[in-house]
């Protein structure tokens, strides 16, 4: 009892309230990209085989990898190393996403909203790796599972904000609906401005003192690269092979932009949030490879849920809304647990190199799948898309499961090397 009371006392949970919020502005885009307007071009009648336009502003997120240098190497120690990052990018995509309220969504306007979501994915980029980076670097061991619950939490409330946009456009219109979504980005973002910012971790001033810079060979080149990478690659092709094409479902079988603005927000908040918040009480009892099992053996029953409602008319929105409630919680625990683990992962040495590898491997994915998975479903179907790719999905899951204990055992490996030189 004294120890969890010492755990307890060990938290900064003004610290992680505030990490959470700025990750806020990194999920809104994102849900609004990859699920308000794939639903809203479908009902505009985009062909299936033309989905891979949208999936264009996932690249620059494949090239952060390279951004992270920079963003690791250079900032003003005055303002806050972060800080000098955080800032001007929350300004600039803050202007760039409310250019969109001048550009309806449309058959004519996709190429030019593709184009506008590209620069400012291009520019939230270095705002991700930023966030990431300071959530690596300031968070320990004992804070990780709480602030990894409370950034999925949050996140969860901004994709709600980006998935509502649906129903927001059909009720009060494009513009007003965007301008006010842009302003949240920038609100996202003042704790954090407004918070002194904590020095680095001892790792990063070891590495500093010793007048080197964060370098992608040595991250290439550790044993542990060779698990997470790859890993990182088959989870983000497996997530968003599955979640990209709900939307377009769901409008195929009928949906309204209401029904659908009321449904994937409360079965979002439902399912997802409720696993976040119960993920850090199973990682205390069971452990987080275990925990990401329950949602790994979910996956499958997701499939085949989505195949049975292609095969039939949409049950009533309320039993509609439960099932896919239920299963969302399921598979969360597997997102939530590999969240943890990606923060964990990273070389506190140089975080934002090392978190932007696996993000950029992740994003890699997401892309390749979302390039190919509206020509997939036109040449197989409804019925057989969700079943072939919640396997995709389940593959990564299965290895993430086996080789938990292995990777463990590499990155403490690590940390003890990174902390004796």
């Amino acid at each position: 009892m004294a120890t969890r009371e010492t755990a307890r006392q060990q938290k900064d949970y003004p610290k992680l309230v505030t990490l959470a919020v700025l990750h806020m502005a990194q999920s809104f885009p994102g849900a609004f990209a990859g699920t308000a307007l794939p639903f809203m071009f479908r009902k505009e009648g985009l062909p299936l085989e033309m989905f891979w336009l949208l999936a264009l502003p996932g690249i620059p997120r494949f090239l952060k990898w390279l951004m992270a240098l920079v963003v690791d190497n250079y900032g003003s120690a005055r303002l806050g190393h972060r800080k000098t990052w955080i800032i001007p990018c929350t300004i600039i995509g803050t202007l760039a996403y409310a250019a969109l309220a001048f550009i309806p969504p449309s058959l004519h306007s996709v190429y030019a909203i593709v184009a506008i979501l590209l620069f400012a994915t291009f520019v939230m980029a270095a705002y991700d790796i930023t966030a990431d980076a300071y959530a690596a670097e300031a968070m320990t061991n004992v804070e990780r599972p709480v602030g990894t619950m409370i950034i999925n939490v949050l996140g969860s409330f901004a994709t709600v904000l980006g998935t509502s946009t649906i129903a927001l456009v059909d009720t009060v219109g494009w513009r007003p609906t965007m301008l006010g979504a842009s302003v949240l980005l920038l609100v996202a973002a003042l704790p954090a401005i407004v918070r002194r910012e904590p020095p680095p971790p001892q790792a990063s001033q070891i590495r500093r003192a010793r007048g080197e810079r964060p370098s992608l060979w040595k991250a290439l080149k550790r044993r542990d690269s060779g698990f997470i990478l790859p890993f990182a690659f088959t989870w983000g092709f497996g997530a968003a092979f599955f979640g990209f094409m709900v939307g377009p479902f769901f409008a195929d079988k009928g949906m309204t932009l209401t029904e659908y603005g009321i449904m994937q927000p409360i079965s979002f908040l439902a399912g997802s949030t409720l696993a976040s918040i119960a993920t850090p009480w199973l990682v205390d009892r069971i452990g987080l490879g275990k925990t990401a099992l329950i949602g790994v053996c979910a996956v499958p029953l997701e499939g085949v849920m989505f195949a049975f409602l292609a095969t039939r008319p949409l049950p009533p929105l309320a039993t509609l809304i439960a099932m896919v409630s239920v299963m969302g919680f399921a598979t969360h625990f597997y997102s939530s647990a590999v969240t943890i683990s990606r923060y964990r992962w990273a070389s506190r040495a140089q975080a934002g190199t090392d978190y932007s590898m696996q993000s950029s491997m992740t994003s890699f994915g997401v892309w390749a799948s979302g390039s190919i998975a509206g020509w997939v479903a036109s040449q197989v179907g409804w019925v057989y898309f969700f079943p072939l790719t919640s396997l995709v999905a389940v593959t990564g899951g299965v290895f993430y499961v086996a080789m938990f204990n292995r990777i463990e055992t590499l990155v403490q490996d690590r940390e003890r090397l990174e902390l004796e030189a």
